[in-house]
C-alpha cells in the first residue's frame, strides 16, 4: 500500500530524528570512526547497519523512497537501537499492522462507563485518544483539576498540562510529565492523520505553546503505561499517585479510563482519607 505524503515525512522525520540522537558507540561503530561536525550517526552508517544503500535510506529520510518492506525496517530499527514502542510506531508510519477494529461506537458506552468511574474511590476520569476528558468522578475533581470548570474546548489533559497554570502548578514535576505526556500524544496522533479535531489540537498547542512544540519536535513516542505524578494538594501538601490505564472500554478503542491510585509507602492514602476523598 502506497504511503500517504503525510506518513511518507513523518516517517523520514522520526527516522532523522533517532539517528541524530544515537551517538557511534551506542551503534557499536569504532572509537573515532570518521570525524563528524554534528552528533548522531551519519545516513551511510545508518545504512551500512542496515545492509542498505545510502541514497535508499537517504531517500527514505526525505520521503521519496518507495514502500519499505518489513524485513528492510526491522534492519533500520536494529541500526538505529529503536525501543519497542519506536518500533511500532515506524511500523505504523509505514502502514506494516492490521487496521484496528473500530470497535462500538463511544456514545453507546460513555453513559454506562461514567456510573462505573463515579463508583471508583479514587481519583478517576474517562479521555480520548485526543486526551479529551469526557467524564470524571468527586475524586478527580477535587484532586486532580475542576474539570467542570473549565471550558469544554479546553477540558484536555494536553492542553491543561502546557496552558492552564492551575493544573500546571499542581504537578510537582512538571518536565517529566509534560514529555511523557507529548510522547503519548505524538504517538496516538500519528496513528489518527486523518482525525481533524486532533490536528486542530496539536496545531493549537504548536501556536500557543513553546515548550509544547519543542518537545514536539523530538519526535519521542511512546504507549501509555503505569506512570507515577506527584500533585500539589492546597490542603494536603503533596499527592503521589501511579496512573493506571485501561482500554478497549466495552470494545471501544476510542477512549481510556485513568485511575490515580495512591503509592506505597506515601502518606497519599492517608490524606486523601484526611480530605473526605475516601
Amino acid at each position: 500500500m502506497p504511503l500517504s505524503i503525510d506518513k511518507q515525512k513523518l516517517l523520514g522525520d522520526f527516522l532523522k530524528s533517532r539517528r541524530e540522537k544515537l551517538n557511534p558507540s551506542q551503534a557499536e561503530l569504532p572509537e573515532g570512526y570518521g570525524r563528524r561536525r554534528t552528533p548522531g550517526l551519519r545516513r551511510e552508517e545508518v545504512a551500512q547497519l542496515a545492509h542498505v544503500s545510502t541514497t535508499w535510506y537517504t531517500w527514505l529520510e526525505q520521503g521519496r523512497a518507495a514502500a519499505p518492506s518489513r524485513q528492510v525496517l526491522d534492519n533500520v530499527a536494529r541500526a538505529l537501537r529503536l525501543s519497542e514502542n519506536e518500533h511500532l510506531h515506524l511500523l505504523h508510519l509505514a502502514n506494516m499492522e492490521m487496521p484496528p477494529n473500530a470497535g462500538s461506537p463511544l456514545e453507546q458506552t460513555l453513559g454506562e462507563i461514567e456510573k462505573v468511574v463515579r463508583q471508583i474511590r479514587y481519583p478517576a476520569f474517562i479521555a480520548t485518544d485526543r486526551t479529551e476528558v469526557l467524564g470524571w468522578n468527586e475524586a478527580a475533581g477535587r484532586v486532580i483539576r475542576d474539570f467542570a470548570s473549565v471550558e469544554p474546548n479546553d477540558r484536555s489533559m494536553a492542553w491543561l498540562v502546557f496552558m492552564d497554570p492551575v493544573l500546571r502548578d499542581a504537578i510537582a514535576d512538571w518536565d517529566e510529565y509534560a514529555r511523557y505526556t507529548v510522547a503519548v500524544v505524538r504517538g496516538r496522533y500519528e496513528k489518527s492523520l486523518d482525525d481533524p479535531a486532533f490536528r486542530r489540537l496539536v496545531d493549537r498547542l504548536l501556536d500557543a505553546s513553546p515548550e509544547f512544540a519543542a518537545l514536539w519536535a523530538t519526535h519521542d513516542v511512546t504507549e501509555k503505561t503505569v506512570t507515577e505524578i506527584g500533585l500539589l494538594h492546597p490542603e494536603a501538601g503533596l499527592l503521589n499517585f501511579r496512573i493506571h490505564s485501561f482500554s478497549q472500554i466495552n470494545g471501544s478503542t476510542q477512549a481510556h479510563c485513568c485511575v490515580f491510585i495512591p503509592c506505597e509507602g506515601t502518606d497519599t492514602d492517608a490524606k486523601l482519607r484526611e480530605l473526605g476523598i475516601l
